[in-house]
């Protein structure tokens, strides 16, 4: 205790600012750390943007620091890492015991493998509350002080014994190495395609941009992939116009080293166990029907939105206004064709849906007939009126190496949106997000302004159409080597940027909270959870 106060004091002395303990130790640290803009301390300090940036759902700044990670151009090795062993993680005040509704408010050092604290900001930390007995836990969020001490704050939501948990999400060193790889060659891994003329066959690399090592001549396929911009190595001995097949390969545009170092090792770390008290305070939860929630506040959302509770996801936004019952989906979609687009994570909320329905999926018509499922499908029953449809976003889209498909099958997410019928209710649901985040931001932003611009064109010829933005979630398989959580992070903040003008009229889901909450590892969410989040999307939408 002598210890902790001793280091505020000193903190306060050199500060000389009567702020919080946040905004000190955050002022303290700007002297010397890169990661702080010197010039726009006074506006943050007064806005108090930063410290309200970190808790939004979608945050307004997270861009602001790509071009300081684009500095660090290497990874050295495992021991220059931050290092969640010899990191100290320390609940403050050694206060273990809160009510219900209180901050549990966590300090945290940052350590390498060689045991040298670390000076710097810009890791992603998580922090969240579990107790498994009760099938309960919380997310919490990280302020980073720059200098590599941060703060951790959870919120309790129910009374009992939950563990606080922390793990080291990303360091900042990969994050820099990845974006400096995917703007030099567009993809972090490269994709495939395959011509074909009469006997003939060759496979070539794909990427965004034309620079994948080793070739010099490319096809442009910009046109073809609906201006979006994608460039494949040119057949030695046909034409570009004889492509006929698509699929991912297992080339990376970076080394094997810097693979290794990038993959994620997802290690959890307990910090200590909290005894909550029901007091006087509250967990903050809704009574306000989610249909009865105007689109625009789904957008100003902030952690924690929600939490688990007996295995039940309890949004604090609103309370659901739908049951998930065959009659009330029924009901609701009547005459409303729903269209979801994306990726399997939208399909894993399409088919439970279809399955409620009982419905039974089919490719679209016009599809190429192949193995392939990420292409084009419907579900449908003409005499209760129900129609549901989903699709793939477009290329880039990463789908099996082993299993190749026709070209023609992946179409924009805005021509999708064009084909769907006047004057109809429509209930469009969007989202981008995995196979993007092996590209770069900008990239991310042209394929959601695509879909923005053709969601203005449904408004004005189906003006009570009910449109849904699906947000990212979290993942942390060992497999990939995308820095999710830094990504997310820009990538919910361009969501944002670019529906500002349509918040009014469009919704926003958030998963991410979630995600981290159940500790989710797979690149898909856990499987009970798709229900939750679907019957939560549509409450929006339906009685």
């Amino acid at each position: 205790m002598f210890v902790n106060d001793l280091f505020c004091f000193r903190r306060i002395l050199a500060c000389s600012v009567l702020v919080t303990v946040i905004g000190i130790a955050f002022f303290c640290s700007l002297d010397t750390d890169i990661w702080v803009d010197k010039e726009k301390l006074q506006e943050e300090l007064t806005k108090k943007e930063y410290e309200t940036d970190i808790r939004r759902t979608l945050p307004k700044h997270a861009l602001e620091r790509l071009d300081t990670y684009m500095k660090l151009t290497d990874l050295k090795d495992y021991l220059s890492l931050v290092n969640i062993s010899t990191s100290v993680i320390i609940i403050r005040n050694g206060k273990s015991e809160v009510n219900i509704g209180d901050d549990v408010i966590v300090d945290i050092d940052l350590y390498n493998g060689r045991g040298e604290r670390s000076t710097r900001g810009g890791d992603m930390l998580r922090v969240w509350l579990r107790e498994p007995s009760r099938h309960a836990s919380v997310s919490g969020y990280v302020f980073d002080h720059g200098n590599g001490s941060y703060t951790g704050i959870v919120k309790a939501m129910w009374t009992g014994n939950p563990e606080l948990m922390f793990s080291i999400a990303n360091t900042k060193e990969h994050i820099g190495v990845f974006m400096n790889i995917v703007h030099k060659y567009g993809l972090i891994k490269f994709l495939r395609a395959r011509f074909m003329k009469g006997k003939l066959t060759e496979v070539t690399l794909c990427s965004i941009m034309p620079n994948i090592p080793k070739i010099t001549d490319y096809c442009n396929f910009t046109t073809q992939n609906f201006n979006f911009s994608f460039f494949c190595g040119k057949p030695k001995h046909m034409d570009c116009k004889d492509w006929v097949l698509y699929a991912a390969s297992s080339s990376y545009s970076c080394n094997a080293k810097n693979i290794s170092l990038m993959r994620n090792k997802y290690i959890r770390k307990k910090v200590g166990k909290v005894k909550v008290l029901a007091g006087s305070g509250n967990t903050g939860e809704s009574d306000i029907p989610c249909h009865d929630v105007s689109s625009n506040l789904t957008w100003h959302t902030s952690n924690p939105t929600g939490y688990f509770y007996k295995g039940k996801w309890r949004p604090l936004i609103c309370k659901p206004s739908i049951s998930w019952k065959y009659e009330s989906y029924a009901k609701c979609l009547k005459n409303r064709p729903v269209l979801m687009t994306g990726d399997s994570t939208t399909r894993n909320w399409y088919v439970p849906l279809t399955k409620l329905l009982n419905l039974t999926i089919s490719d679209g018509r016009h599809e190429i007939k192949d193995k392939a499922w990420q292409k084009f499908a419907e579900a449908g029953n003409n005499k209760k009126s129900l129609s549901l449809y989903w699709t793939p976003h477009e290329i880039p889209f990463y789908g099996s190496e082993r299993i190749e498909q026709n070209k023609n099958n992946f179409r924009s997410v805005a021509s999708r949106i064009d084909n769907l019928p006047k004057q109809r209710s429509i209930i469009l649901i969007l989202h981008w997000y995995a196979h993007l985040t092996r590209t770069t931001p900008q990239q991310y932003r042209e394929h959601v302004t695509s879909a923005k611009h053709a969601v203005v064109r449904l408004l004005k010829r189906s003006p009570h159409s009910k449109i849904l933005v699906k947000g990212p979630h979290s993942y942390t398989h060992k497999f990939f080597v995308e820095p999710f959580d830094y990504i997310s992070r820009i990538y919910r903040q361009i969501l944002y940027e670019e529906f500002k003008d349509l918040q009014d009229k469009v919704y926003f889901i958030d998963q991410w909270d979630a995600t981290i909450a159940n500790e989710n590892f797979d690149i898909h969410p856990k499987p009970a959870l798709d229900p939750i989040m679907v019957n939560f999307a549509f409450s929006f939408i339906c009685k």
